[in-house]
């Protein structure tokens, strides 16, 4: 990826080994990452940096992943970033909550690295060509 157009990709997550995984994993390819590790310095720093898009785990202290989505989809500054939600929760009413709050995408934790770089690429795409 070409460093003049590195995109850059917020991962709020409280965990920082899956932290850890995202950002090697994303920054090998070329993205750049930011990262909070809860809700509320998440929405903080989605609000000063205005990523292109936002991995978002579900189960936080403070402010959970469904309050984040849902005051990031109320802010007509974040409220067309893609969001991909990050769970280890296969609970498929948690799963549609988000996707109703207007989350893009979904991925079960743990995850392989090439799923979160699948993921990742294709919302990044599909953003681009909206």
């Amino acid at each position: 990826m070409n460093s003049a157009v590195k995109r850059t990709i917020l991962t709020i997550e409280d965990t920082h080994s899956f932290r850890q995984l995202i950002r090697m994993t994303l920054e090998f390819v070329g993205f750049r990452v930011l990262e909070a590790s809860d809700g509320q310095s998440g929405l903080d720093l989605a609000f000063a940096s205005c990523p292109d898009l936002i991995l978002l785990d579900l189960k936080m202290p403070g402010l959970d992943g469904l309050q984040v989505c849902q005051k990031m989809r109320a802010d007509p500054r974040l409220r067309n970033i893609p969001i991909v939600v990050l769970s280890s929760s296969d609970d498929s009413d948690e799963i549609e909550a988000c996707l109703q709050l207007g989350a893009q995408g979904y991925l079960m934790k743990p995850f392989r690295p090439k799923m979160l770089l699948d993921i990742v690429r294709e919302k990044m795409t599909a953003a681009v060509a909206q």
